[in-house]
């Protein structure tokens, strides 16, 4: 299942070295801590021999400041207790710190007051706390969703958790480890067994979610949701044959005579083409000529042809698909490829628009889903409302050391 919003189960969260995650995020991908200083700054701090002094925080006296059931907020009407605040107060901590770390190591000086972004006049010590309670509303929010649409986790996958327990345990602590060695192992990470238990379920309910209300590949998707998702982000589907005017391993040009045979192979293909007027005639023998002439290596990978957004084709091809009307074909079309025979299609529900990164080829039908289960969940998360208990603050700055 491709997911737009980032899920991680709580055991990657051990595996990353990390004390915690986050399970979706509202800010924009692009916020980010300011980027590491130029080279040549770090090397002339290097040979300055500048030696930049950095605080710690001291995570003990920072849990040891509260009970670990002290109410300290509500969530959405629920009880945020102090060892959950924590755990999450603990993570932003612990990135905020590693990262001015990192940069000390380059000479660069970076204060907790300082802007810990260059879009944003909130210091590092208030982004702890600020991002800890997105995290704590994110959580919440994904159960609540789930309460909300009726998802409910099955016995198999009940069943998958204790066997995916049963794993991480084995993987952190040993094939012989208990629960109460894994409990302890947590413990280090400042994460209690209830957190982990929730967060684990947390992340199931999630995709049990995107499962139950689109299916495990949006097949569940109707065609008219799809095919608007497609318009709306102004899509384009064309199948073409290319006839290959460089060398495909070298890039370099071909000789004149063979580039003018596939001119005129070219030529011969679009007329045979142009002259079929049924249009299911018309893809039958194009798909017959694709097999027999196209040099284009995403044939196997995108066999119905490609669907794509503006700005993602070499121009001339685009150019030419804009100017075609559904089963159209084109004249040949020179490219830096070659000549492309290009015909227009219709836009299709279920070919294929590009692949995930796993490689699982995604289909408007789960685009479609992924941006909808996205935008549901931003909705969900903006309605939470997170609320300090009186007379709680806390401020990172008084447990630097």
């Amino acid at each position: 299942m491709k997911k737009l919003v980032v899920i991680l189960a709580a055991v990657c969260i051990l595996f990353a070295g990390a004390v915690g995650y986050i399970s979706y995020t509202n800010r924009p991908a692009d916020e980010e801590p300011a980027a590491e200083p130029e080279t040549s700054q770090a090397l002339d701090a290097e040979e300055s021999g500048t030696e930049v002094q950095t605080l710690s925080v001291d995570y003990d006296a920072m849990r040891a400041s509260h009970e670990p059931d002290e109410i300290v907020a509500t969530c959405n009407g629920q009880d945020v207790r102090w060892d959950e605040y924590f755990y999450w107060l603990s993570y932003n901590a612990a990135q905020v710190e590693n990262y001015i770390n990192t940069m000390a190591s380059y000479g660069a000086t970076i204060s907790w007051d300082d802007p810990w972004s260059q879009d944003s006049a909130e210091s590092y010590a208030e982004y702890v706390p600020v991002n800890a309670e997105e995290q704590i509303k994110q959580v919440n929010s994904i159960e609540d969703f789930a309460a909300e649409n009726n998802v409910v986790l099955s016995d198999e996958i009940l069943a998958e958790m204790d066997e995916q327990l049963k794993s991480t345990i084995a993987s952190v602590c040993g094939e012989d480890a208990t629960e109460e060695e894994f409990n302890e192992y947590l413990e280090q990470a400042y994460l209690t067994r209830e957190l982990y238990d929730r967060m684990n379920r947390m992340n199931y309910l999630y995709q049990q979610g995107y499962t139950q209300l689109y299916g495990e590949t949006g097949e569940l998707v109707d065609d008219a949701a799809a095919i608007a998702y497609l318009e709306d982000n102004e899509y384009i589907s064309a199948n073409h044959i290319l006839l290959m005017t460089v060398d495909s391993a070298t890039g370099e040009a071909l000789d004149e005579e063979t580039v003018a045979a596939q001119e005129q192979k070219a030529k011969e293909i679009a007329a045979e083409l142009q002259a079929i007027d049924d249009p299911q005639l018309l893809l039958a023998r194009f798909a017959e000529l694709k097999e027999e002439y196209c040099e284009d290596t995403g044939k196997v990978s995108y066999p119905d042809g490609y669907t794509f957004t503006p700005g993602t084709m070499v121009t001339e091809f685009e150019d030419t698909c804009n100017a075609l009307e559904d089963y159209q074909v084109s004249d040949p079309v020179l490219t830096s490829y070659g000549y492309h025979v290009i015909i227009r299609l219709p836009l299709d529900p279920d070919r294929i628009v590009e692949y995930s990164y796993e490689g699982t080829p995604l289909t408007a039908r789960s685009l479609a889903a992924n941006a909808e289960y996205a935008s549901r969940m931003d909705a969900q998360y903006e309605k939470a409302a997170f609320a300090y208990v009186s007379g709680f603050s806390f401020n990172i700055k008084d447990f630097l050391k």
